[in-house]
């Protein structure tokens, strides 16, 4: 395990009070899902500021990122290279400088995906591949620090097949936030195999106060034994409630009283986590979830 230390820059601090804050993105639209999750560590007058995906919508995540005042990020994270996940990133790379790239490095065959691999390398980002253990990145600003500990997929998503379609979820890399004694579980859109992966080889850094769900809120990626392990106290999912979630996984959450918010009924979600006070979750809008309304 490393750590790589993000120092501190001095940005214009977004309009809140908050230390962190965790934005999960509504990126959604009846055709396609995605994910786009936006960390700001804001203490002491500053702004750091993560992205985690970028959707299949580039104009709506630049959009959001001119709202909440992002003029640099200091690292771009790709979860796995499918295109609800990458599509968006040509346009945040066009619209502010990114300091570092990390992925999984696992191979894909599409052209936009070696097209934004090209964009990177024409900038000279820094590249970091977390494809085995553990990695660290620290947002260190002021007297704060925020931690990011990034999670590899199996070993065998290395020699994938460059066209493995639906198999690349099982590739993503898994993202814990951590502020003090709050933890938030990111594991883009893995499924049970690699869940139950992480699950023998770092089950220590799993738990969580709030899971983001794992394939849009799909049933091959949140069942009983998942939540047990994670034990969340809040679970958010990125859909747009026409393919995605899943109406087994909603009564699943309902069964066990986990309060639910979902981007394509609350809009985007944040998570803030002040200095020494209690975590809390506010939404644009206060709609129950709905099942997917397309199943084929």
């Amino acid at each position: 395990m490393w750590a790589a230390v993000l120092l501190a820059l001095h940005f214009v601090a977004p309009q809140d009070s908050a230390t962190l804050l965790i934005r999960v993105l509504d990126v959604s639209d009846a055709r396609i899902g995605g994910d786009a999750i936006l960390i700001t560590d804001s203490s002491g007058g500053r702004a750091r500021h993560v992205l985690l995906d970028a959707g299949d919508r580039p104009a709506r995540v630049v959009q959001a990122l001119a709202r909440y005042h992002v003029d640099t990020l200091a690292a771009l994270l790709l979860s796995h290279p499918h295109a609800d996940h990458y599509g968006g990133m040509a346009g945040v790379l066009a619209a502010v400088p990114v300091r570092a790239f990390v992925s999984g490095g696992t191979p894909h065959a599409a052209v936009t995906y070696r097209r934004l691999l090209a964009a990177i390398a024409q900038r000279h980002i820094p590249v970091t591949t977390v494809d085995s253990g553990v990695r660290v990145l620290r947002l260190v600003t002021g007297g704060d620090t925020v931690t990011l500990t990034v999670l590899a997929p199996p070993p065998s998503c290395r020699t994938l097949d460059s066209g493995a379609g639906d198999a690349v979820n099982d590739c993503s890399i898994g993202v814990r936030v951590t502020r003090g004694a709050f933890h938030m579980l990111l594991p883009g859109d893995a499924e049970t195999d690699e869940e139950e992966w992480w699950t023998g080889t770092h089950r220590d850094l799993l738990e969580a106060d709030i899971l983001k769900a794992g394939h849009h809120g799909s049933d091959n990626a949140t069942d009983s034994a998942w939540l047990a392990v994670v034990r969340p106290r809040v679970v958010v999912i990125s859909a747009n409630g026409r393919q995605h979630p899943f109406a087994d996984v909603l009564a699943l959450l309902a069964a066990r009283s986990l309060p639910v918010y979902c981007t394509a009924d609350d809009g985007t979600v944040t998570i803030r986590v002040p200095r020494g006070a209690p975590w809390r979750v506010t939404a644009e809008r206060q709609r129950p979830c709905h099942a997917r309304t397309e199943t084929h």
